[in-house]
């Protein structure tokens, strides 16, 4: 037995320096074998098929992240398809670390000694968006949003309280992202607030204009050539009525003489109050007017191109609903009419008029039901104009014959008030419409009676609810059509 004993010692110190030996072979001529990557395009008439044992899976990295993979075989080479997106490096034959070079996406083919595929791994590569969770998750715990990065792009989703909350997400999330259009909100709000908008836009003109002068005009009999003029075409547009005159000739001059006088006083009142409900976030427009062509081009054949021009009362604004109930309003709002002034003709065939334009665009905050005075104007014009013949203006007395007055006054005041609502839906009976008891005049009432709508009356004996109002009455809707 002991003899047996001396004999076995000897052989498992020999097998385990024989296996010593074989593992560290083998560990050498491994690492030395072991090929580094390429990325050189392959040859279009090179192109394998996929072997029944390669496998496909997707690798999903961030910009500037590593990640190891593990083969189940031994990778005697590998294809990188797009180095500047991602970068593959063998370590051992069945260790791989991937790194995320840039943005986009790329394929790490792996091949094995015999040229079979081992594994075809997609890469995906996006923005690191670890950070900008958790800094969301932070800053907004009450709300559920996911973060996202795909080919470059940030993708926000999931649910917010508010569309302030939306936004400053939004805000944030230019920090982390390449580009800010690279940005996709897709957040949704819980609860999404309906604000009414109600603007009203006054204006009131009161203008004056005088004219007050004599008009002198030399003729020639022979020609009827004018030969001489004074103040014949009013300074300010005005073009008084001739009250008396007289003219004087000897052979074939004419000479003659008209008392010219004018006034007019003229008082203008602008009222306009559009009202329009948005979604909180989103964007509205309002028009109540009409379009006019305006040419724009015209071709060989004399064929005419035009574009059409709006005039009317228009109202755009986006509200956005706080946090703390307050509305910020990004609104526009225009008041136009179509007016001869300024107005011309093209080749005596278009006549294009001019617009009177009062319009307001600004941003501003206001609680539901407060009312702001956005926009102001106060204008005073005061012109006065005196055409004479020089020097005998100062002859007493005499000189008034040889001037003409033009006087012109106007005074323009104008305020824009607005005022945002946060309403929501209602019944249907629980709103007035204008049309509402309106009731069309028959025959006899419009021919004999002069109505163009019949009215009712209170019953004799029946007393009203309430006193007539002092002064005009206004209806909750509009005016009242009696």
């Amino acid at each position: 037995m002991k003899r047996r004993f001396d004999m076995a010692r000897p052989y498992p110190l020999l097998a385990a320096f024989a296996a010593g030996l074989l593992m560290s072979s083998l560990a050498v001529s491994g690492v030395q074998a072991a090929p580094k990557p390429y990325s050189a395009p392959v040859s279009p008439m090179t192109v394998q098929t996929q072997t029944s044992g390669a496998r496909t899976q997707v690798l999903n990295l961030a910009k500037g992240r590593s990640a190891v993979v593990d083969l189940p075989v031994d990778a005697a080479d590998v294809f990188v398809s797009n180095p500047a997106v991602a970068d593959a490096v063998l370590r051992t034959p069945r260790r791989i670390f991937v790194l995320g070079v840039a943005a986009g996406q790329s394929d790490a083919i792996f091949f094995d000694a015999a040229g079979r595929q081992i594994l075809n791994l997609q890469i995906r590569v996006g923005v690191s968006t670890d950070q900008l969770s958790d800094t969301v998750r932070k800053l907004y715990p009450q709300s559920d949003v996911q973060v996202q990065s795909v080919n470059g792009y940030v993708i926000l989703s999931g649910v917010v309280a508010n569309a302030s909350e939306s936004e400053a997400i939004q805000r944030l999330s230019v920090a982390f992202a390449e580009k800010p259009e690279n940005i996709i909100n897709m957040l949704a709000i819980a609860g999404k607030d309906q604000v009414s908008l109600k603007v009203r836009i006054v204006e009131v003109q009161k203008s004056s204009i005088k004219q007050m002068g004599f008009n002198f005009s030399g003729l020639s009999g022979q020609t009827g050539e004018v030969q001489y003029a004074l103040q014949n075409t009013p300074t300010y547009g005005t073009n008084g009525k001739a009250l008396g005159g007289m003219k004087i000739g000897y052979g074939d001059k004419l000479l003659s003489a008209s008392l010219q006088a004018f006034e007019r006083v003229g008082l203008i009142r602008t009222l306009a109050e559009p009202n329009l409900a948005a979604v909180s976030g989103e964007s509205a427009k309002f028009l109540a007017g009409g379009e006019f062509p305006v040419p724009v081009a015209k071709d060989t054949q004399g064929r005419v191109t035009v574009e059409f021009k709006t005039y009317g009362v228009g109202l755009g604004f986006t509200p956005v609903v706080l946090s703390n109930g307050t509305i910020s309003l990004k609104l526009s709002t225009e008041v136009s009419e179509i007016v001869n002034t300024g107005a011309f003709s093209l080749d005596d065939t278009f006549t294009i008029p001019g617009l009177s334009v009062r319009r307001a665009e600004t941003t501003v905050e206001l609680p539901s039901g407060g009312s702001l005075m956005i926009a102001g104007l106060l204008q005073s014009k005061y012109k006065q104009s005196i055409d004479a013949l020089p020097g005998m203006t100062t002859i007493p007395v005499l000189g008034a014959l040889f001037r003409s007055r033009d006087f012109l006054d106007e005074q323009t005041e104008m305020v824009v008030i607005v005022t945002p609502y946060i309403v929501s839906a209602k019944s249907p009976d629980a709103f007035q419409t204008p049309a509402d008891n309106f009731q069309v005049a028959s025959d006899l009432e419009s021919v004999f009676l002069g109505r163009l709508n019949k009215s009712v009356r209170a019953k004799r004996g029946e007393v009203a609810e309430a006193p007539p109002p002092a002064g005009s009455y206004q209806a909750p809707i509009g005016y009242v059509i009696e």
